[in-house]
């Protein structure tokens, strides 16, 4: 009973502080690890999104070079299942890209939702 009425000595209040700081400095180093790994998840999203518009780039130039030996040659069905398949992709590639941006949404509100303490 006594001990609890004795104040902290200068040793046990230097041990608290340096746990605490410990405590710390780990925990602005799992948050800047999480920070790195939205901001690789979020890159990963762009470079993606990049490559589905140089993607439909290529299909818009292959879709002009068809059209014009469809003008010389007619419309194969070889040609058409081509086209076909490339605006599926496309399609998928659409569809990527707003799962990317959802992502990105969820991610947001779950930073807000955190609220400025966990930042």
């Amino acid at each position: 009973m006594v001990a609890d009425d004795c104040p902290d000595t200068p040793e046990e209040l230097e041990r608290r502080a340096e746990a605490s700081d410990k405590r710390e400095e780990a925990l602005d180093e799992r948050e800047a690890a999480v920070r790195r790994r939205e901001w690789m998840a979020e890159r990963r999203d762009l470079l993606a999104d990049e490559r589905d518009r140089i993607a439909d780039d290529r299909e818009q130039v292959a879709d002009e070079r068809e059209w014009r030996a469809d003008e010389r040659e007619g419309v194969p069905e070889e040609r058409e299942r081509a086209r076909l398949r490339r605006l599926e992709e496309q399609a998928t590639r659409g569809e990527a890209t707003v799962q990317r941006e959802q992502a990105d949404i969820d991610r947001q509100t779950t930073d807000t939702e955190r609220g400025p303490e966990t930042r």
